[in-house]
């Protein structure tokens, strides 16, 4: 007979090994004996049991129980390290969307529409001025350029006949840009720009016969002449 070291269920089965209810060890334990009848005599306390009320023990049948398995702590350790790669994640995205540069979270539509500037009409009508002016200039620029174009090289080197002419020489004077430009015609709107004069270079002035203003600057244009090219320059930036 076998018994159960933890919760001592006997078993019959000398084939058994571990206990059915909790898979504890099974000792061997000696045989009970054999219960002696004796007769009850005068002894009024003891009462004889009849053999049918005494219990039957039936031999044990073996259950294959499924054997327990904990989980590896290496496992625990990667789901808890996937879970905080996918947080870590997320949290990171969340805060990018957030704090992105050029957006504002707390501007409401109403405070967007707010500083939106309104455009009046005056401002559209002096763009559309504008735009035109912008057009005309171009357009005189490239007919000046296709005039030039069809115009003889002798034409810009040659002087003026009807007018005196009083060559001298010159240095350019426009220490601000650097330079003094040297224009196909006495007008610094509509003449188109022949060459850079250096500062400090010299300069053939063949003649001086136009008075004119340049911004609140009063002066002359003068039909110059500088390395073999003739054009207008303001006497102002000129040194004589």
């Amino acid at each position: 007979m076998k018994q159960c070291s933890v919760c001592k269920t006997t078993y019959t089965d000398a084939t058994l090994k571990f206990c059915l209810a909790d898979g504890a060890n099974l000792i061997s334990v000696p045989d009970a004996e054999k219960t002696m009848a004796m007769s009850s005599g005068n002894n009024q306390m003891r009462a004889n049991v009849p053999p049918d009320s005494v219990p039957t023990v039936f031999p044990a049948t073996r259950i294959n129980q499924p054997t327990r398995k904990g989980v590896s702590p290496l496992i625990v350790a990667m789901l808890c390290l996937i879970f905080l790669l996918v947080a870590g994640g997320l949290i990171g995205f969340a805060s990018y969307v957030w704090f992105k540069p050029g957006t504002d979270k707390n501007l409401t539509a109403a405070n967007s529409a707010a500083l939106t500037p309104a455009v009046s009409p005056t401002l559209d009508k002096e763009n559309a001025e504008l735009k035109q002016k912008l057009a005309n200039l171009e357009k005189q620029v490239a007919d000046q350029k296709n005039q030039r174009k069809n115009t003889p090289a002798e034409t810009l080197s040659t002087p003026n006949s009807s007018l005196p002419t009083t060559e001298r020489t010159a240095r350019a004077n426009s220490p601000g840009d650097g330079f003094l430009a040297l224009r196909s015609e006495p007008n610094s709107e509509t003449g188109y720009r022949i060459a850079k004069i250096p500062h400090g270079a010299t300069v053939t002035v063949l003649n001086c016969p136009k008075p004119s203003n340049i911004g609140k600057m009063a002066g002359h244009w003068c039909q110059v002449n500088y390395n073999g090219q003739a054009g207008w320059a303001f006497d102002v930036f000129l040194t004589f």
